[in-house]
């Protein structure tokens, strides 16, 4: 297995290769974040459960799937490996970060991402080659780019730290005890604002309510949400324009409310089953 990391900043060059649980030399990357696979076991539908387990300097951030209102989007490119039909990342749940007078989404300290990956011939390994691109944050943001390289049989024993991470995904907001959502799209100076109401009990001191419309190929700027009593409002400005309101798909809408108490998710524009 071989980790290789490569700090991208301003005045920073450095290159290295790092086996997971080793301290490295270079002062930079090192310091902030070291890189690991766990190679996990093979699940009863054929496919190889693993996780990338990253570990980051004392109260500094990486993000969830989404950063929030300020941050860099994780990217996952795995289009190297081989033997791979398929990869599904289950996200754990994240918590909600107030960075630099905004709301970030994301981990401090640890992240055990578990990916799923579906052979495409199930005799054989997969070699999971790829790289993830993410952004490690505290006073400053840096973007740093982690490859891992190594192959996978599904052969591993059980392993509890995967295994926590799969169980704590963020909940629903039914079970939350949501009473009520609705969603209106209106046109905006800069495109059009879809604006979600959520009427749920609170779920910590500070709470963001996340409103994404994955898949749609429109560009979105999350704005800051704001809550009066028992209902919560999310904003999301789309980079569209007023005649193609009517082709938005409302069953699509991802809504998530995080705060530091963990993340609801709820998806549709409707609180029914």
């Amino acid at each position: 297995m071989e980790i290789k990391t490569l700090m991208r900043a301003a005045m920073i060059a450095a290159a290295l290769t790092v086996p997971f649980g080793l301290q490295a030399k270079s002062p930079v990357p090192s310091d902030l974040v070291q890189a690991g696979i766990r190679p996990g076991w093979k699940s009863d539908a054929g496919t190889y459960i693993a996780a990338l387990h990253l570990k980051l300097s004392p109260d500094w951030i990486t993000y969830w799937r989404h950063p929030g209102e300020s941050g860099i989007a994780p990217r996952l490119d795995w289009g190297a490996s081989s033997n791979l039909a398929q990869v599904r990342v289950h996200w754990p749940e994240p918590r909600l970060f107030q960075k630099a007078g905004f709301n970030s989404i994301g981990y401090m300290n640890e992240l055990v991402l578990p990916v799923e990956l579906t052979p495409t011939d199930p005799s054989a390994p997969v070699v999971f080659d790829a790289t993830l691109s993410i952004g490690v944050c505290n006073d400053i943001c840096v973007p740093v780019d982690l490859r891992v390289r190594t192959s996978l049989n599904g052969g591993g024993p059980h392993d509890t730290i995967i295994a926590n991470a799969l169980t704590h995904r963020p909940g629903t907001a039914r079970g939350a005890g949501l009473r009520g959502l609705t969603c209106a799209l209106d046109p905006d100076s800069r495109g059009v604002r879809l604006t979600v109401q959520m009427d749920i009990p609170r779920t910590g001191n500070q709470e963001f309510l996340l409103v994404e419309l994955p898949d749609q190929g429109l560009r979105s700027h999350v704005l800051p949400s704001s809550r009066e009593g028992g209902t919560i409002t999310g904003q999301t400005r789309l980079r569209a324009r007023s005649g193609q309101i009517g082709g938005i798909d409302r069953a699509s809408v991802r809504v998530s409310l995080v705060s530091e108490n963990g993340t609801l998710s709820h998806q549709g524009c409707s609180a029914l089953p």
